[in-house]
């Protein structure tokens, strides 16, 4: 009768750890895929059932796919990959990266961190090497596009009318004063697509024009958000007018309200259509699953997944996604069947966007929109509002000091150079930049209330 206790807990002792053990050899057992991505839920819930479904008809085996979450859109994943790689350089535990454009997918491929993957040569040849500029197949096969993109304005019809606000078609449209307040951005140090847009309007317009429209516009932004989905809410709850966005943000809603309520709009002659990346990451923890994940997204079977509407035979089940893909001949038939009834493959690109460049300049890009818009906002909107309101003898002069760019394209070039090899002299430079921004809309504020 003594050492009933201590059997009775040696029994427990016991039992516990046959079952960890056993759940423990049943985890590892089941199959793993890990992606990081910057997707929406909409479609990391429809790719990782559809590739769940798919591996075990194929393969008859269950995986299990485990989206990691890094707190924050592509920027911070970039970050977030980079720091796994500096600390086991081998591998970062991470098997694939998915969405967030394709400048992350040129950077990552730089710093030697993408698995070569080639694809099978069925699923191969049914795809374009490029469009509008942009390879879809990676010259090195060292990642992807895996869908296609396009930048444009989301409007609240509804809001527009009731304020009688003018019509937008373009980027520089949103400069109108008539507007203050009523655009909404994100910042694009925490969002590859909404930093996309910013780079698209200096290629476009051209480096000095372009940084015109970008502090004109900035002076109509109520706030900058940190997610690139936080505009497109904003004008769909009505808080905003106007919103800058990625197409996946703006069609969502569109679909979701209707275009009665809602309109995305692709500015004509200003924007692109580029593919949205995937790749294997180097020592990817489950090489052969990520390499049939790949094989998924790019066949037909994940293609029909962005672009047919739920209810289609192999399309989504819960959610529309609204993307358009990657295979020219999902556009042979009626396309008003499809989610995005537009045919990227027969559309006029009329400039060049350079993807070389914007990545070369990426994080200086990210710094100056950071230090002389998004950190020093308040002091900007003062300078823009103050602008409005001087006599119209100064306000030519006023205006030609807010838009001037801090400075000229072939200094951000030759300093991208410095912010990848010296962080703490990219901080300083960064910091001056952001002095002489406020020194800039302070002058401008107490020139505007002088008199004549």
């Amino acid at each position: 009768m003594h050492f009933r206790p201590a059997r009775r807990l040696l029994f427990l002792l016991t039992y516990t750890l046959f079952f960890y053990v056993t759940f423990s050899c049943r985890a590892a057992d089941k199959r793993e895929l890990i992606i990081v991505s910057p997707h929406w839920e909409g479609i990391q819930y429809e790719f990782g059932r559809a590739f769940e479904q798919h591996y075990f008809e194929t393969f008859g085996e269950p995986v299990h796919v485990r989206w990691r979450d890094m707190g924050g859109g592509t920027s911070q994943i970039e970050k977030a990959i980079d720091a796994g790689f500096k600390a086991t350089p081998g591998s970062c535990q991470i098997d694939v990266f998915f969405g967030g454009g394709i400048d992350p997918y040129e950077s990552q491929k730089r710093k030697g961190q993408l698995q070569p993957y080639r694809l099978p040569e069925p699923i191969l040849k049914k795809i374009p090497v490029s469009i509008g500029g942009f390879n879809i197949i990676d010259p090195d096969y060292t990642f992807y596009g895996a869908a296609l993109s396009s930048f444009g304005i989301l409007e609240n019809r509804k809001v527009i009318e009731f304020a009688k606000l003018p019509p937008v078609n373009s980027w520089e449209d949103l400069c109108q004063p008539e507007l203050s307040g009523w655009v909404s951005s994100a910042d694009p140090r925490k969002s590859g697509a909404v930093h996309m847009i910013y780079e698209i309007i200096l290629q476009a317009y051209g480096w000095d024009r372009g940084w015109s429209v970008i502090y004109r516009m900035s002076g109509n932004v109520k706030s900058f958000l940190p997610a690139s989905s936080g505009p497109t809410k904003e004008v769909a709850t009505g808080d905003a007018a106007y919103a800058v966005s990625i197409d996946v943000n703006g069609l969502a809603q569109q679909s979701f309200l209707g275009k009665d309520k809602v309109l995305f709009k692709i500015p004509p002659g200003v924007s692109i259509i580029n593919p949205d990346g995937i790749a294997i990451l180097k020592g990817a923890p489950n090489l052969p699953i990520a390499q049939e994940f790949l094989n998924f997204v790019m066949s037909e079977k994940g293609q029909t997944l962005w672009m047919k509407p739920t209810g289609s035979p192999g399309a989504a089940t819960k959610y529309n996604i609204t993307r358009m893909g990657i295979l020219p001949y999902f556009y042979d038939a009626d396309i008003s069947q499809l989610l995005v009834p537009v045919n990227p493959f027969t559309l006029d690109y009329p400039f060049h966007y350079s993807s070389a460049t914007g990545s070369k300049r990426w994080n200086v890009i990210n710094d100056l929109m950071g230090q002389s818009v998004i950190d020093v906002h308040t002091h900007l909107r003062k300078a823009w509002e103050a602008i409005q309101k001087a006599p119209p003898s100064q306000r030519k002069i006023l205006l030609a000091q807010f838009t001037k760019p801090l400075i000229t394209e072939e200094q951000a070039m030759s300093l991208s150079t410095i912010w990848k090899t010296d962080p703490a002299q990219s901080r300083r430079l960064a910091n001056q930049w952001m002095n002489e921004a406020v020194r800039r809309y302070q002058l401008i504020y107490d020139s505007a209330q002088a008199p004549p």
